[in-house]
């Protein structure tokens, strides 16, 4: 009988340990992360480009991942970011700052999910809602958000390590759309089609940066 009952307990156990390692599909964290964000505005105007070179920015927010298996997950995010560019001169140092509310939805995979630190791949798409818009030089600034598009799109690509309860990632945001509306522009100068400074179509101007953050996950 004691036997029997250590079998039962043994298959018992078996079964459970099993269960608990098919049960991965569902929450299996949420946290908060910041870090450095290296912004910058591509356009294929050459005068701009000039005056367009990289700014440190701030990003953070929050996070949560659902896992399907042991490899693939989604975590979708919301985050605050600061992106735009800068340009020192001589002394003297001018910046655009554009600051976004940033929801990217990410496809992560877990290249060794039963290690203590596991690296991961990510890639999704990010929406993001702009909260405001200045340029800024010798302790002035001026608000430019009118002659903005409220809405940005991004495709955002990268890699971290997870770590027990810390998380670590680094990824590259790239711009889809243009940040900058003609047509709200056009109206805030007063210009007419036949003015010079007109804008008959938005000059290119997208969004991009290079993160690093670090974070904590629950």
């Amino acid at each position: 009988m004691r036997r029997l009952f250590m079998a039962v307990a043994l298959v018992v156990l078996f079964t459970v340990g099993v269960s608990a390692q098919q049960a991965i599909p569902g929450v299996t964290g949420k946290g908060f992360k910041l870090g450095l964000a290296l912004t910058d505005i591509s356009t294929d105007v050459d005068e701009l480009n000039e005056f367009l070179d990289v700014r440190d920015a701030f990003i953070g927010g929050a996070f949560l991942t659902y896992k399907f298996d042991r490899h693939f997950a989604v975590q979708p995010e919301i985050l605050y970011v600061s992106k735009g560019a800068e340009k020192g001169i001589f002394i003297f140092n001018a910046h655009w700052a554009i600051d976004y509310l940033e929801v990217p939805i990410l496809l992560k995979y877990d290249l060794l999910p039963d290690r203590s630190a596991h690296p991961n791949l990510f890639v999704g798409p990010a929406l993001g809602v702009m909260l405001s818009s200045e340029l800024g030089f010798l302790g002035e600034s001026i608000d430019v958000t009118d002659g903005m598009k409220t809405i940005d799109f991004s495709l955002v690509f990268g890699g971290g390590l997870d770590y027990k309860h810390f998380i670590f990632d680094v990824r590259y945001t790239v711009g889809l759309a243009n940040t900058v509306d003609a047509d709200k522009v056009n109206e805030l100068s007063g210009a007419e089609p036949d003015d010079f400074y007109y804008l008959s179509s938005a000059p290119s101007l997208k969004n991009r940066n290079l993160s690093f953050m670090i974070g904590v996950r629950f």
